[in-house]
């Protein structure tokens, strides 16, 4: 039982529930839809549309920012901030899964979405759990509380205490009567224990399972300039900076820089983006980024049969896919800082031993992934030569020509497909006296309605022919040679390195990049008003040279990274 008959844990569940009411009022609205929707349709191959394409130049109009919100955390950034706050150490919930992806981005979902009762209840045990263990580490605690009590009660170390990891766990400094309120939880509950630590065990769970914690306000304060739009304060901005670079709870450098006034200016936000670019922890985050927008986690489970490609066998083969991906990404975007496009033609790639098989290289010793730089004149470079990219865009039985065209329009340029319409038949018709070559299968499939969608799809992945549904190279396709020729929106090509080529050097590739950052970094998917401000990050990222660090800069010092839209 705890002070005066109530329960402090069962407090802080009801004061969550009625911030989900105010939540649901500030949450963005618009059109769900799917991830990477952009304004040209299947078969048209226009451009034209609502301004959320990929194509280059500029757009016209102002800047109107999104609505302010309130965005939950995601389970990533969760896990991260318990972590940085509390310790290494400390055995996270593995039942707190808070995502829902929206638009492909959990950071999208994240503002979209309510917690539902049964999360409540999980986020109330998981914070009881991880105070406990905290807290009973006498190795560590002393850091972690900052003080040493003078005995089973210490109102002065339990302010000192919730003054200080307050400020970290919420992202700005606590009110007097939030540090009274938690200090005397902690005061009250460790007299009924008769503990010191373990009544500050119930305040550190409060303060865990606080809506303060849990979500993230962008509010923002008027802009006496222009009344339509509010400006994130300075808490706001670093607690926004360094989920969007590092994934986690603000450091206290950046939580000073924010109480100084430093993150009130492009230059102050730049400065305090570009250390937190360099820290490892950039990395990490640039990989969940990356895994959302080409959706690696489709190679936690293969589905191509064994019957057909042997190496599918291999329960480590998709993780595999998805380590040479994210250590390429990491490799360009990071370790060279080189231009983003080079991805699209790079012959440096990191294999292990079951990799190097499908490509037909010397197998390194053990089970590392190594550095590998693939032959000058051979057929594969690039993602587009990844067996990840071609095993998740495959039939479970043979290529997909349609799935592989269909993923880089969406996710490498934005531009939206039609779904098939309602009477489409997806089965290939019976093959005639002998076998066909899957370009012969699709030629004879793509009829009538089909047509349209098809001629805007499979050109570009008959370009990947020579690669199998696991991605090992091919010369023929049943019994026949395979002709590996396409077009990419007029761009001839004849294999696979030119389509890489074609691809590099259209136009829609980097604002799509641009976009998907933008989308990622302020967690929702944009408004028209916004495409000002996105064909701008776009024309920096091309005076930057295409590097993808300089892309994450420009974005955290825009103007629209610390601006909201006025409250309803």
């Amino acid at each position: 039982m705890t002070p005066h008959g109530r329960d402090p844990q069962k407090i802080h569940r009801l004061r969550i529930a009625a911030a989900l009411v105010l939540a649901g009022c500030f949450g963005c609205t618009g059109k769900i839809t799917n991830h990477g929707e952009g304004t040209i349709t299947g078969g048209a191959g226009s451009g034209a549309g609502n301004g959320t394409g990929g194509n280059g130049g500029s757009a016209p109009g102002v800047f109107t920012p999104a609505s302010p919100a309130l965005r939950l955390l995601t389970t990533a950034q969760y896990q991260n901030s318990l972590r940085a706050l509390l310790g290494d150490n400390i055995t996270l919930p593995a039942d707190v899964q808070l995502d829902t992806v929206l638009n492909g981005f959990a950071s999208i979902g994240a503002s979209r979405v309510d917690l539902s009762p049964l999360a409540v209840e999980q986020l109330e045990t998981a914070a009881l759990a991880v105070a406990k263990q905290a807290l009973a580490d006498t190795a560590n605690r002393g850091t972690l509380v900052g003080c040493t009590p003078a005995g089973t009660t210490d109102d002065a170390c339990a302010r000192s205490f919730v003054t200080s990891f307050g400020r970290r766990a919420w992202r700005r400094p606590l009110s007097d009567e939030e540090v009274t309120r938690y200090a005397t939880i902690a005061t009250t509950a460790g007299t009924m224990v008769g503990n010191f630590y373990g009544g500050l065990e119930y305040a550190l769970a409060g303060l865990l399972q606080s809506p303060n914690f849990i979500y993230r306000a962008e509010i923002g304060e008027p802009d006496p300039q222009d009344p339509s739009r509010r400006i994130l304060n300075g808490y706001e901005v670093a607690t926004r900076l360094s989920y969007f670079l590092s994934a986690t709870t603000p450091d206290n450098a950046l939580l000073d820089a924010a109480a100084g006034g430093t993150l009130a200016t492009p230059d102050g936000v730049r400065s305090a983006a570009q250390r937190l670019a360099d820290a490892p922890a950039a990395r990490t985050a640039a990989q969940s980024f990356f895994s959302e927008l080409l959706r690696l986690d489709q190679l936690s489970n293969l589905s191509q049969l064994p019957s057909i490609f042997p190496a599918a066998m291999s329960t480590t083969l998709g993780p595999s896919m998805r380590t040479e991906t994210l250590r390429v990404l990491e490799d360009v975007a990071f370790t060279r800082d080189a231009d983003y496009r080079t991805l699209f033609d790079t012959t440096n790639t990191f294999v292990n031993g079951e990799l190097a098989k499908i490509y037909g290289l010397t197998s390194p010793t053990g089970t590392a992934f190594v550095a590998t730089t693939l032959p000058a004149s051979g057929p594969r470079a690039g993602i587009l030569g990844q067996a990840g990219f071609l095993a998740m865009t495959s039939h479970p039985n043979a290529t997909s020509p349609t799935r592989r065209g269909k993923f880089i329009r969406e996710v490498f340029l934005c531009q939206s497909v039609d779904p098939p319409p309602p009477d489409a038949n997806p089965v290939f018709p019976p093959d005639p006296a002998g076998p066909q070559t899957m370009r012969q299968r699709l030629a004879a499939h793509s009829m009538g309605a089909c047509a349209s969608c098809h001629s805007f799809l499979d050109p570009i992945g008959l370009g990947l022919e020579n690669f199998d549904g696991v991605g090992a190279y091919r010369t023929d396709d049943a019994g026949q040679t395979i002709d590996a020729t396409g077009q990419l929106d007029g761009q001839a090509f004849t294999d696979a390195r030119g389509l890489g080529d074609a691809l590099k050097n259209h136009p829609a590739l980097s604002t799509c990049l641009t976009r998907g950052v933008y989308r990622y970094a302020l967690g929702h998917l944009e408004t028209s008003g916004e495409d000002p401000a996105i064909f701008d990050l776009n024309d920096k990222f091309a005076t930057g040279g295409y590097r993808f660090k300089s892309l994450l800069l420009e974005t955290a010092a825009s103007s629209a990274f610390r601006t909201v839209g006025k409250l309803d």
